[in-house]
């Protein structure tokens, strides 16, 4: 456990520097193409970047196969074993990158010649290229120890590596949008760092695993719950991208923008979420198989502060975010950017969301994709269904209110399934602590709604938001440590056996 530890805490410090990186920078781009470009061209280049998100799902059914596949084999250092997975892994990669090129080209020409958008045909057609030229050598060369690093706690090493990427290539977008304003450059400039980290991430798999020998007999069975996993991955990509692709159908580029920019917060906040927990997943993962009375105690523990925690950020979020996009959106007239309600809706489906990781991890953990595809297939049904009707009425809160609609479904059947048929016991251990965490997040709105402090100054807001998140994250914790007392017992035992040791 030593070396787990070990592990984690380099995981969770890596992430945290990564997504303050990340988030820092992620703001600076999208006010310089409204500056430079206008609401529309920062529209369709938001809509190209979902696109390419949607096109994720050609590997994330063999990439969570084979992570959970992996799991008890690394964790039981069966590395025979493990080769014959990653050789499968390997062989279905290369399939895909070949799927991959095909719906890259059709989608350049449908994308710069047949949809008429602000930006000349010819230019958006070779950033769409070059959007893809990394993912193409991702998929046939790096995907797959990408994947062993992660299921061996190796995460902060690609946190390091990325990290780096960012700084370098937005620093080099930044430079480009100051000399030429160039889209084809600043496209080209993360394409050259992006592959430079691909194969920095390649040559340091290689030499750390070098156990690895790919011309293993392949064990397609042990992945054999691909297309299964490719079902709960599509779905998780529809919740995450449709928004974007059916508000450029069913409104235009200008409602994107407003979309894109909102999205901007709760997509890095979102991504700061995952990130931490990502930390010290595999170890969990892991745990599930070697040692499950230790996993139940511990899962028990992650559930309550993670829900908890999650809450807090978000109500944070509901309260503070308006007047913050107020301030990074000043001066742009071409499209109004204030909407409350918009906010709201944000907060409650990112709720949601993240809210189910923890029992969503658990299916994963133990492998369930194919008895819960259905779950997937229905959530997607009512997603795209109710948006497209919602978008026609009520324009962009109504893309929201879709996806809140089939999350309320997805957060209901997989509480039950990963409570009753994996952890064998009653949903109501979930539900609880939803029901009180959700009872602050009311009150906390019933004073101060989304526009209680809309047109402050910047050092007002922080001031203010330094002072009531104190009280609100104090709230949180009196109201767990009172309703969900056995969580806060277990972590000071697990703490105080570990201290024995």
């Amino acid at each position: 456990m030593a070396g787990k530890d070990s592990r984690i805490k380099h995981n969770l410090v890596s992430s945290f520097i990564y997504q303050v990186v990340l988030i820092s920078l992620s703001f600076l781009l999208p006010r310089l193409y409204l500056e430079n470009f206008g609401s529309e061209v920062n529209g369709v280049l938001s809509t190209i970047k979902q696109i390419f998100t949607y096109m994720c799902l050609l590997e994330a059914g063999v990439g969570l196969a084979t992570t959970q596949a992996l799991y008890k084999r690394i964790g039981e250092k069966n590395y025979p074993s493990a080769n014959a997975v990653l050789s499968a892994t390997h062989a279905y990669y290369r399939k895909t990158g070949i799927i991959y090129l095909v719906i890259v080209l059709v989608i350049g020409v449908v994308y710069a010649y047949a949809i008429p958008t602000a930006i000349d045909s010819n230019i958006l057609f070779f950033i769409i290229l070059l959007n893809a030229i990394p993912s193409l050598f991702s998929y046939f060369v790096q995907a797959k120890y990408r994947i062993l690093m992660e299921v061996d706690g190796r995460k902060y090493v690609i946190n390091n590596a990325e990290t780096v990427v960012q700084i370098a290539s937005n620093a080099g977008k930044v430079l480009v949008l100051i000399l030429t304003d160039s889209l084809i450059l600043i496209q080209l400039v993360y394409c050259i760092i992006a592959l430079g980290q691909l194969a920095f991430l390649y040559f340091y798999a290689k030499r750390r695993y070098q156990w690895i020998d790919l011309k293993t007999t392949p064990d397609f069975n042990a992945i054999s719950q691909k297309n299964s996993v490719l079902v709960h991955q599509l779905s998780g990509m529809i919740f995450n991208n449709t928004d974007i692709i059916l508000i450029s159908v069913l409104c235009d580029f200008k409602a994107v923008s407003i979309y894109a920019i909102y999205n901007i917060f709760f997509s890095q906040m979102q991504s700061f979420i995952t990130s931490i927990v990502s930390g010290f997943q595999f170890a969990l993962g892991q745990m599930f198989y070697t040692d499950k009375k230790k996993f139940d105690r511990v899962f028990e523990v992650y559930e309550t502060f993670y829900i908890t925690a999650t809450f807090f950020i978000y109500t944070l979020m509901a309260v503070f975010l308006l007047p913050l996009i107020q301030i990074y959106t000043g001066g742009i007239n071409d499209a109004n950017y204030t909407n409350g309600y918009l906010v709201f809706l944000f907060v409650l489906m990112n709720l949601l969301a993240n809210g189910k990781l923890p029992v969503n991890s658990v299916i994963e953990y133990s492998g369930s994709f194919g008895k819960t595809r259905f779950h997937a297939v229905w959530e997607m049904v009512i997603n795209i269904s109710v948006s497209v009707v919602a978008i026609l009425y009520l324009g962009i809160c109504g893309a929201i209110l879709g996806t809140i609609a089939a999350l309320v479904y997805r957060c209901a059947v997989t509480i039950r399934y990963a409570n009753k048929y994996v952890l064998g016991r009653t949903s109501m251990r979930t539900y609880k602590i939803w029901i009180v965490n959700g009872a602050v997040f009311a009150v906390v709105m019933a004073i101060f709604f989304v526009d209680h402090f809309s047109n402050l100054s910047f050092l007002q807001l922080l001031w203010n938001g330094i002072i009531h998140s104190v009280w609100i994250g104090a709230f949180y914790v009196l109201a767990n440590l009172m309703c969900n007392r056995s969580a806060f017992e277990t972590i000071f035992e697990l703490y105080r056996g570990k201290k024995e040791q």
